[in-house]
């Protein structure tokens, strides 16, 4: 609420100084002035009249004798004009003072300045020329703006004629001072005047640090617009003619492209602080190449020497920015941006006082201590505001850079701090994996180690079972030759049966022999099958012969005769069957042997009469070295059911148990694809 009481106040100055502008017009003719000795300044705002001259080519006396005067209500403010001004005074000079009066005129930029007095004889006698297009060296008093020395030598009224040229702003007051006053003011001033521009010369140094030391781009900003500011306030003063002698020819464009140059850096600061850019970027950036574009052309004609012409568009331009902005920020506020409250503190004073400056400028308000006071006082406090605000933002921009720097390093320390534990992690999981594949690895060779054990113990069985098996039918053998050699002239059924008791051990050691090797064979990773169209009929009627007579009783179906596939391995596999079945079935039953086809699978289905098959040991019935309860005291090596069920898988068939004996046959399926 403070931004906008200041606004306000701002405001109701401006409106008062329109209404006292406007309620002095009109005044019929000036009154007298009275010189007070014992007083200081006096104003001549209500007493000066106004003459118009648009050729310049009247003198002191044509002038005077003119019908076209005008009162003025305060100073003059003729704004840009080519045309001569004269101004009228009438004082009354009740005693002769020593030292005199000087007549002063406040605008500094005033191309020429003449002032003539009446004489008491008739005529006119010239008090002096001033003004930058006079040397400054000839000017009557050294003074910022021209100075005039009025010593009167009777005590009378006295009409005083000041003739006006300048191709800037013709507005200007004049005051009356007493000689004595006029030192003690000038000494005053220039007081003021250092104290006024030792502020900006040290705003502008601690802003050169500030910049030099943070590199902040608003504070460069702040630095050209406060500097080319001072610049121009001190050229508008004739502060740099009076000390440097500058010439009209160098001050005047200097000014004019310094005013130019202002108006663009005071719209590029007025768009930072209301941070127009994010809002509305288009129209900031056609705004910003128009007014560069008018500012451009304006300093050209400026630097060309069209002062007139190129400086009211300037002002003209500057004016409307502000009215723009400033009803962009009434509308801004209303939306509730925040960046507006500060614009509102911080340009509204300012944009009343350049707008009075302006306005008096182009002639509009009068040219008094109060426009003059308001225009100086809104830009001291406006610059004061931003120098402020640029700091304080700076110091809030690196307060929210250090949380962010330390957010930003703890979020930094705790990525670290996951990523060390996402490596433990992956390093516990490796030392995990490594432990448990070094588990792997020795439950491997646990098994490896058992393995080996077993298989150390199943040869150690195999061998004792072997030489069991073998020194049976060996020992048979050495029996029955040793009988038939003692009694060569025996009885010829006894040697009969002692040469079948001969034939069937040799018969059960082939069986044997045939067994290992093919367990050897199936064990070659790489044996080849030895593919042919066998004979099931002839194969099984040549196996079949190889037991006692009525034994094996052979049921073929029809399609059973032909099969193409190893017949050495699938004679093996029925040979096995067959003397399996014939082992344990009792000795006065057959063994049945059927030949059927199913579904595109010849099948041999070979059944006895036998005991009772467990459960339990069905499943490992095929096992290699495998005997069942059922065959612990029956000759054998656990080896042909192992041989059959390897030799149906190398043939692409299958076989199974179908039988598990008791009230059921005990029958094994053998099944081989046709």
């Amino acid at each position: 609420m403070k931004c906008y009481r200041i606004t306000g106040g701002w405001l109701a100055i401006l409106v008062w100084m329109i209404a006292m502008a406007v309620s002095g017009v009109g005044r019929a003719e000036a009154a007298v002035l009275t010189l007070d000795a014992k007083g200081g300044r006096q104003d001549t705002a209500g007493y000066l009249e106004r003459l118009d001259d648009p050729d310049g080519r009247l003198d002191a006396a044509q002038a005077a004798n003119a019908a076209e005067w005008q009162a003025l209500p305060g100073g003059l403010s003729a704004g840009f004009t080519q045309a001569t001004v004269w101004l009228r005074l009438t004082v009354n000079v009740d005693s002769v003072r020593t030292g005199g009066w000087m007549l002063q005129l406040g605008n500094a930029l005033l191309d020429n300045a003449r002032v003539y007095v009446d004489l008491p004889a008739g005529g006119w006698a010239e008090l002096g020329d001033s003004g930058e297009d006079v040397p400054r060296r000839d000017w009557p008093v050294d003074y910022r703006s021209p100075v005039f020395e009025f010593n009167p030598a009777t005590a009378r009224n006295h009409v005083i004629l000041v003739r006006l040229q300048s191709k800037n702003a013709l507005a200007t007051r004049l005051d009356i001072w007493p000689r004595l006053a006029f030192d003690n003011q000038s000494r005053r001033e220039g007081l003021l005047f250092g104290l006024y521009f030792g502020f900006y010369v040290l705003l502008m140094a601690l802003h050169a640090l500030f910049c030099w030391f943070t590199r902040a781009p608003l504070s460069g900003l702040f630095l050209a617009y406060i500097s080319v500011g001072v610049a121009n306030e001190t050229l508008s003063l004739g502060l740099v003619q009076q000390v440097t002698r500058l010439p009209v020819q160098w001050s005047d464009p200097i000014l004019g492209v310094g005013i130019a140059i202002g108006m663009m850096l005071g719209l590029e600061m007025s768009f930072r602080i209301l941070a127009l850019d994010t809002l509305y970027p288009r129209l900031v950036a056609w705004v910003r190449r128009s007014t560069g574009l008018l500012a451009a052309v304006c300093s050209v004609l400026i630097l060309l020497g069209h002062y007139g012409l190129g400086m009211p568009p300037v002002q003209a331009a500057a004016l409307l920015l502000m009215t723009m902005l400033s009803l962009m920020a009434v509308y801004l506020l209303w939306r509730g941006w925040r960046p507006v409250r500060f614009f509102i503190l911080a340009f509204g004073g300012f944009y009343a006082g350049m707008l009075v400056g302006f306005l008096r400028n182009l002639g509009v308000l009068p040219v008094n201590q109060i426009t003059e006071f308001v225009s100086t006082f809104s830009g001291m406090v406006h610059m004061l505001l931003l120098s402020l605000f640029i700091i304080g933002r700076h110091e809030r921009q690196r307060r929210a850079n250090e949380r962010r720097q330390a957010h930003a390093a703890a979020e930094m320390a705790q990525e670290h701090s996951l990523r060390l534990e996402h490596e433990v992690a992956l390093r516990t999981a490796e030392l995990r994996n490594e432990i448990l594949s070094r588990e792997r690895l020795e439950d491997e060779l646990r098994a490896s180690l058992a393995l080996e054990r077993r298989v150390l113990s199943e040869q150690r069985d195999f061998v004792a079972m072997v030489s069991h098996e073998f020194r049976t039918p060996l020992a048979i053998i050495t029996a029955s030759s040793q009988q038939l050699e003692r009694h060569l002239e025996g009885p010829l059924e006894k040697s009969r049966t002692r040469c079948g008791n001969i034939r069937g051990a040799a018969i059960r050691l082939l069986a044997l022999v045939d067994e290992y090797l093919t367990d050897d064979r199936m064990s070659e990773p790489r044996a080849d099958l030895r593919l042919q169209a066998c004979d099931l009929h002839a194969l099984l009627d040549e196996l079949c012969g190889e037991f006692p007579p009525g034994r094996m009783r052979c049921t073929r179906g029809e399609g059973t005769r032909w099969l193409f596939c190893d017949a050495g391995l699938l004679r093996v596999a029925l040979r096995n069957l067959l003397a399996n079945a014939d082992r344990h079935a009792p000795i006065d039953t057959c063994v049945d042997i059927l030949m059927r086809c199913a579904d595109q699978q010849l099948c041999i289905d070979v059944g006895n009469v036998g005991e009772f098959i467990e459960p339990a040991e069905r499943d490992r019935m095929f096992q290699k070295y495998y005997r069942g309860q059922n065959a612990q005291h029956r000759p054998g090596a656990g080896l042909g059911l192992y041989l059959v069920q390897r030799i149906a898988k190398r043939l692409k068939g299958s076989v199974a148990l179908t039988g598990a004996g008791g009230p059921e046959p005990v029958r094994f399926s053998l099944c081989l694809p046709r």
